[in-house]
């Protein structure tokens, strides 16, 4: 076993908040309000459907190979040969999303607070700090979830001072184009759901295993609940306008003005983009390094951190050369890749698991 660190449920449900959400704020609203208009409030009500999928699928894998994630108990299902390419796919799978992450974290940064600051410095140095919290371990990444959480969490109900400037009207009518729209703004969202399949890269070094499934689904609630208050504070702000909007979420935090001394709390959103990148970014860095060590079998990690990073940083700069590249694989790669990587593959396993389960029971034979 290459990670003997322990945490707990509430850790781990801590943990995957960031995880969903911190780059989802900024760039759900978006992509979402181009279809569904004044509906953008419904579509984290529909797309959760993936995330309790997932974490079901997540869990109930866990119960069938205990200690192990998806990296070994693939061999076990589909063979040595095609569990080794599913493993390294997706060692690369995460390590491309990290790259991902690390660039819309940058791209955001010097283009909206560090205008002259080098776009490698911004990315260098967001990785150096998650490969430091890596190579600490899970206890590590999630103590440091733990601390930074509530301060991620802190800035969006400043939002309740833009009160008088909403307009609740903004919401009507509603579902005027039917169901079908809304559908179509939830592909975003539930790809982003979909990652809560993740947790099963935790499962195996949890305190309180029992517990997984019930903090995935406090975890996932809270998520839905941010989101939904999210969007209905932009839509109220913004109206029909939203979907014009880069960073509709940056727009209502310049838009805060109390009185003539309290304005400019952007700053406050910078506070959340970093800290939430920083855990969002360490888990799939973590999570990249655990899968390409149970894919090798190799017997320590923290070798392989740093370079790891550095093909992180490659990732990012030379795979996402500018922010409308980014953009699209956002809007129409990933609501394809996402669910079909941390939701559908995870669940034929799960069925051919089972499966082979009762085909075991029938002939008397009780291992999955």
């Amino acid at each position: 076993m290459l990670e003997k660190g322990k945490i707990s449920a509430f850790q781990m449900g801590l943990l995957m908040y960031p995880v969903i959400l911190a780059t989802g704020f900024l760039s759900l609203p978006a992509i979402t309000a181009h279809y569904t208009q004044n509906d953008i409030w419904l579509t984290p009500l529909i797309a959760s459907a993936t995330g309790f999928v997932s974490i079901y699928t997540a869990t109930r894998l866990h119960e069938l190979f205990p200690k192990q994630t998806i990296i070994q108990y693939s061999g076990q299902l589909i063979g040595k040969i095609p569990g080794k390419i599913v493993s390294m796919i997706y060692f690369l799978f995460l390590t491309h999303t990290a790259g991902t992450i690390t660039r819309q974290y940058a791209d955001f940064v010097t283009g909206t607070f560090l205008f002259r600051t080098p776009l490698l410095l911004v990315i260098l140095s967001i990785l150096l700090l998650a490969a430091f919290a890596v190579r600490g371990g899970i206890e590590l990444v999630a103590r440091s979830a733990v601390i930074l959480v509530p301060i991620f969490i802190l800035p969006i109900f400043i939002l309740l001072l833009l009160f008088p400037d909403l307009d609740a009207k903004n919401i009507f009518p509603i579902l005027s184009g039917g169901l079908l729209p809304v559908i179509k703004g939830a592909a975003a969202p539930q790809a982003w759901f979909s990652e809560y399949f993740l947790i099963s890269f935790f499962l195996p070094n949890l305190t309180d295993p029992k517990k997984g499934r019930k903090w995935g689904i406090i975890s996932l609630s809270a998520v839905v609940l941010s989101l939904t208050y999210i969007n209905l504070i932009i839509l109220f702000l913004l109206g029909p306008d939203i979907a014009n909007k880069i960073y509709p979420l940056l727009v209502a935090f310049r838009s805060i003005g109390v009185a003539s001394f309290l304005e400019n709390l952007e700053s406050l959103l910078l506070v959340m983009w970093v800290v939430g990148n920083f855990i969002k970014l360490s888990g799939f860095f973590y999570m990249a390094a655990l899968a390409f060590g149970q894919c090798f079998e190799l017997s320590d990690c923290r070798p392989i951190i740093f370079p790891l990073g550095l093909l992180i940083a490659i990732t990012s700069l030379w795979d996402l050369p500018s922010l409308p590249v980014m953009e699209e694989l956002i809007r129409y790669v990933a609501p394809f890749e996402l669910p079909t990587m941390l939701t559908l593959i995870p669940l034929l396993l799960l069925i051919l698991a089972v499966l082979r389960k009762r085909k075991a029971t029938a002939g008397g034979d009780s291992t999955p």
